[in-house]
């Protein structure tokens, strides 16, 4: 989470989409390491959790995309 924090503020003018795909990657990255050192149910379950985390993420960005070119009233 330092990374993701640290690139939001290091990189704000990036936006979200740019945020929201560090976040799936960090994602996939804790997926991996997962896998190396917890046992087969453990695994299953990080890959549930991960796969919910990386589909909100992925609404999270259409909601940004369809925010795109809006005005405040």
């Amino acid at each position: 989470m330092r990374e993701v924090d640290g690139l939001a503020a290091s990189q704000p003018a990036e936006g979200p989409d740019h945020l929201l795909a560090v976040m799936e990657r960090f994602g996939d990255r804790l997926v991996d390491l997962a896998h190396l050192v917890l046992d087969d149910d453990a695994k299953r379950s990080v890959q549930i959790a991960f796969t919910s985390l990386s589909d909100k993420i992925a609404t999270t960005r259409e909601a940004f995309d369809g925010c795109d070119g809006a005005t405040d009233p």
